[in-house]
This record gives C-alpha cells, sequence and structure tokens, in this order.
C-alpha cells in the first residue's frame, strides 16, 4: 500500500471513530487530538480548543486537556493533522478543485496569534466565542444538526457558520491546507514535532535538492532544514513519497 493510500485509509477510519457518539453512554470524557466539533450530533470526544474556552471561562486549570495533548504531541507531533484530522482530510478533498497552485509565503506565528485571541475572547466575553464561528463546528454541526433534530430552529448563527464554511472553502481552494497553515487554533501542537516520537527525518548526505519534496508540500515548507521539525510540518509524508534518493524516511525518531 502507497504512503497516500495509507494515509486516506487512516482519515476515513479516524473520521468513524470520531463520530461513535450514537447515544450518551458513548460519549466519552476524552479530548480529540485534531480540530474536530463536540457539537457534531455523533461526537463522542471533545474538541480540544472548546475545552479550553470552557476553563477560561471558568476560570480553571485544564489540567486534564494540557496532558492529554501533550501525550498526543510526544508521541506524535502534528501527524494528527495529515493523518486523522477530518477538517484537514475535507481541505485535502477541495485540493481536486484547484488547478493552480498560487503560493502564499508561511507566516508560522499565526496560528498562535489565533490561539491566545481564542483564549482571550473567551475570557473577555465569558463565551465559547470562537465556536460561533469555527468553520469544522459548520460542516460537522451546524449542517448535520438540523437533520438530526427535526425541531431545531436556524437561529443567526447558523448562517453566520455557513459564510464562515465558504469563506474557508474559498481559500482552501485557492491556497493548500489554507486553514491548517495560517488559522487553525489546534496547530500549535506542531512545537511537539522537534521531539516527537513519530517523524520524517531528513538526510543531507542522500539528498540531490532536487527540491521535489518542497514543490508538492501541502503547508507550503520552503526550506530543506524544516520538514518534520517545523511546527508548520503535519507529517503527512507527501515529500517521502516523490524523494528518489531516500534522504526522507518516515516512521519513529532514531
Amino acid at each position: 500500500m502507497k504512503l497516500s493510500q495509507l494515509r486516506h485509509s487512516t482519515q476515513i477510519v479516524s473520521f468513524i471513530i470520531s463520530n461513535l457518539g450514537f447515544n450518551t453512554a458513548l460519549k466519552t470524557g476524552c479530548v480529540y487530538p485534531f480540530f474536530y466539533c463536540y457539537g457534531c450530533p455523533l461526537a463522542f470526544s471533545a474538541c480540544p480548543i472548546g475545552a479550553l474556552q470552557h476553563f477560561v471561562i471558568l476560570a480553571q486549570l485544564p489540567l486534564f486537556i494540557i496532558g492529554s495533548l501533550g501525550v498526543y504531541g510526544t508521541i506524535f507531533g502534528r501527524a494528527f493533522c495529515g493523518w486523522a484530522c477530518p477538517f484537514g482530510a475535507f481541505q485535502d478533498l477541495l485540493a481536486g478543485f484547484r488547478k493552480e497552485k498560487p503560493k502564499l509565503r508561511p507566516f508560522t506565528y499565526s496560528k498562535f496569534v489565533v490561539f491566545i485571541v481564542v483564549l482571550v475572547l473567551a475570557w473577555i466575553t465569558l463565551d465559547t466565542f470562537f465556536c460561533k464561528f469555527c468553520p469544522a463546528g459548520s460542516l460537522f454541526a451546524a449542517i448535520p444538526a438540523p437533520i438530526f433534530y427535526p425541531s431545531l430552529r436556524l437561529g443567526f448563527f447558523f448562517y453566520v457558520h455557513i459564510a464562515t464554511l465558504i469563506l474557508t472553502i474559498s481559500l482552501v481552494i485557492l491556497f493548500s491546507r489554507f486553514w491548517c497553515r495560517y488559522l487553525c487554533p489546534v496547530a500549535p501542537i506542531g512545537i511537539f514535532n522537534k521531539l516527537s516520537v513519530f517523524t520524517v527525518s531528513f538526510n543531507q548526505e542522500k539528498c540531490e535538492e532536487c527540491r521535489g519534496c518542497l514543490d508538492v508540500c501541502p503547508m507550503g515548507i520552503e526550506k530543506l532544514s524544516d520538514i518534520g521539525s517545523s511546527s508548520d510540518c503535519i507529517l503527512c509524508g507527501k515529500c517521502v513519497e516523490v524523494c528518489q534518493t531516500g534522504a526522507l524516511k518516515i516512521g519513529s525518531r532514531r
């Protein structure tokens, strides 16, 4: 099985597992290691960003969430973004509509800024403010909710969600994984890439600097040295697939 086929398979399995909450007994107290809405009718875990906002509102330290994300990051780095995140998989599907590949320069710190702004807004408004605009909430919660709950009345923020989703889809079609690259508040988990067990390793001695790996990178990484270590890298392995010299390997850190 090719690496890309394996990745698509894990994305499908992840989506299925993410929606095992058919009834209250199957709703767990865990948090997803990726960007997924706990407002989805079938969600079985909590969105890490939604849960963090609740703790900010309650003025409590979210030790369980911090610990869970720490474990996820230490083992897998940001690999969940490339291999399991349903919203990431959705962006991969949208890539098929992109005929040209216009590029935007990476801006690593924008995701950290969004993360801080989300928590500050929760503190100021005493509300899960980000959830009212979240595009994953739009796709996985706002749209299917009327199907599961026919008596549900659609309010103002339903249409806000639809507008947010349309805008996000437009940007993702124009620019590869735009949400993951610039806006996702879960993306700061990428700081663990430098020490995670799962990684993409780069052997400079085998590299011929053809830059084919950088050309296929959905995250727009521009430096060979950033592959596997930058917080922008989602460890998807596309670079590994195109490398003809074996300079790139995906697997456990040695």
